[in-house]
């Protein structure tokens, strides 16, 4: 089992999908806007759960709306859900073998 668990954490991490969503990540890690209003959703959205203050959520809306029309972070979240497919499927096989 150990053998095939990391055949497929190789392949994954081998992968055009990976790479590119590694080098879409550090493009981002270097924008300071980019990175200050992560951080600001990420503090947002601990609070809410911890108050479910719905006036906390509607910024989270209009906050995550903002973060989701950066299409440096819109094609990182598309690599980053490829690479979560490949590994999610890999384990439905391994699982229902």
């Amino acid at each position: 089992m150990n053998e095939a668990l990391n055949e497929v954490i190789n392949t994954i991490i081998n992968s055009d999908d990976y790479k590119k969503c590694i080098e879409l990540k550090n493009t981002m890690a270097s924008n300071e806007e980019l990175v200050s209003l992560i951080e600001k959703i990420k503090k947002l959205q601990k609070k809410y759960v911890n108050t479910n203050d719905q006036e906390l959520l509607v910024e989270l809306e209009k906050l995550e709306g903002e973060l989701n029309n950066i299409p440096i972070y819109v094609i990182y979240m598309q690599y980053l859900e490829k690479v979560n497919d490949e590994l999610n499927n890999y384990f439905y096989e391994v699982l229902n073998k």
